[in-house]
């Protein structure tokens, strides 16, 4: 048999258990959310259209969760090079990094819907095509730079779209349950994605892999062409975008508490969550693991943030929340810090662990304190830049794989650890607005 018709074999045997468990899992929502009406557990998936953007988004967090584990150890298998695993992903994080600017308020001009699904069927067709390049051992890094560049561009316009369309599909009085239940399905593909990528890879190959990404997508883009009667809110006044955000701008150099957090965040990004992008190549090189074990350190860390989710919400309208955000972000900084040093496997799932929860623990309080100390009319603006800080980390990738290849991963994320939490003391401690302030 060919090389081409086992794939095609291959590829359909994923698409018929995919869309048996699709259907299956549809029948077990729909069960669930009859049994949880009570308690409106579920209740948004009542709405025909939310419950196919939620497999959509099934599809799309499955993709995105295995997406830099694969272009990741492939960059290494092709180059053995950390400074080009960091080269690509800063080539992913500037035009990304760019529509994260304006994509939110592009995605209030157009149809949400078909914008979703453009962008999502032109990211299917991409890895599809990277996949067909890989098992015929056709390619090479430059087809990554291009590919990874058309990543970033697209999910950048994906993402704002993503989170605005949410309202369009259900009630009023589900929107707060429709949000919970879209971000729980992101944070179950960071924790699944990665471990189920490396699976493929390490025992059926790379450009398998690829393919089920793929598919991951392409099942995704199909939940979004079932959806009808989907009203989109476009805004049609015109506005001058670049005065509107420089307002944002300006507000946060006259504003203590929006500098502090917005500092922070950059810190926090560009020296610090950088780590996740050359997490892959920490694995392979210092802890000798497969793309398997590889996989399995993303995953540690995707239940860290998953902890630090539910600690979060148990604690309600808490007070002091400034303490909370410092002892956070400390947290993030010195496991890493200390996982940069650990050569042990164990130790170093530990440390991994708790990195997650101060990672997810820090983004979700200076997420509510910026709410909460920003006037209404400028909130969206704040939260963008607060976004675009901790977006750096694309770029922040880079500095980090090249120090790690000619000067070793300690001093890298070691390096980058001691740095955040230097900005950190400055920002947060030294200076007295978040030590007094009051939300």
């Amino acid at each position: 048999m060919t090389n081409s018709a086992q794939t095609g074999r291959i590829v359909l045997k994923w698409v018929g258990i995919y869309g048996q468990r699709l259907a299956r899992d549809g029948q077990l929502a729909l069960q669930l959310a009859a049994t949880l009406s009570s308690t409106q557990a579920l209740g948004a998936l009542r709405h025909r259209n939310f419950r196919l953007y939620w497999f959509a988004g099934m599809g799309q967090a499955a993709a995105l969760g295995m997406q830099f584990l694969i272009l990741g150890w492939l960059v290494l298998e092709l180059t053995r090079s950390p400074t080009q695993l960091g080269i690509v992903i800063a080539i992913y994080g500037a035009p990304n990094l760019a529509m994260l600017m304006f994509g939110g308020i592009f995605a209030d001009r157009v149809d949400r819907r078909w914008l979703l699904f453009y962008s999502q069927t032109i990211v299917a067709a991409l890895i599809f095509g990277a996949a067909t390049l890989t098992l015929y051992q056709l390619i090479s890094i430059w087809h990554i730079y291009g590919i990874s560049f058309v990543l970033g561009t697209i999910q950048g316009l994906n993402m704002p779209a993503r989170m605005a369309i949410v309202p369009d599909l259900v009630g009023k009085d589900d929107i707060l349950n429709a949000t919970s239940l879209n971000m729980a399905v992101f944070n179950t593909g960071r924790i699944m994605g990665p471990s189920l990528a490396g699976w493929i890879i390490q025992y059926v190959g790379m450009g398998h892999a690829l393919y089920f990404n793929a598919i991951c997508y392409g099942l995704g883009s199909l939940c979004l062409l079932m959806m009808t009667g989907v009203e989109s809110r476009n805004q049609n006044e015109d506005a001058n975008i670049l005065h509107d955000f420089w307002d944002g701008i300006k507000f946060v150099w006259m504003t203590p508490v929006a500098f502090t957090l917005v500092g922070m965040s950059f810190a926090f990004g560009f020296f610090g969550a950088a780590y996740v992008q050359v997490l892959p190549a920490f694995g392979k090189e210092v802890l000798r693991l497969n793309a398997d074990g590889a996989g399995f350190l993303l995953t540690v860390a995707g239940l860290g943030s998953l902890a630090g989710n539910i600690y979060l919400a148990s604690l309600g309208n808490a007070k002091h929340k400034n303490w909370l955000l410092l002892g956070m972000i400390i947290l993030f900084g010195v496991s890493l810090f200390f996982f940069a040093l650990s050569s042990i496997y164990p130790i170093s799932l530990a440390l991994l662990f708790l990195t997650g929860i101060g990672f997810t623990g820090f983004i979700s309080m200076g997420t509510t304190i910026l709410q909460l100390s920003t006037p209404p009319e400028l909130r969206g603006r704040m939260m963008s830049l607060w976004l675009i800080g901790a977006a750096v980390h694309y770029i922040g990738a880079w500095p980090l794989g090249t120090v790690g290849e000619y000067w070793g991963w300690p001093m890298s994320l070691g390096g980058g650890a001691l740095a955040m939490l230097a900005l950190v003391f400055w920002l947060g401690i030294m200076r007295p607005t978040l030590r007094r302030l009051t939300v």
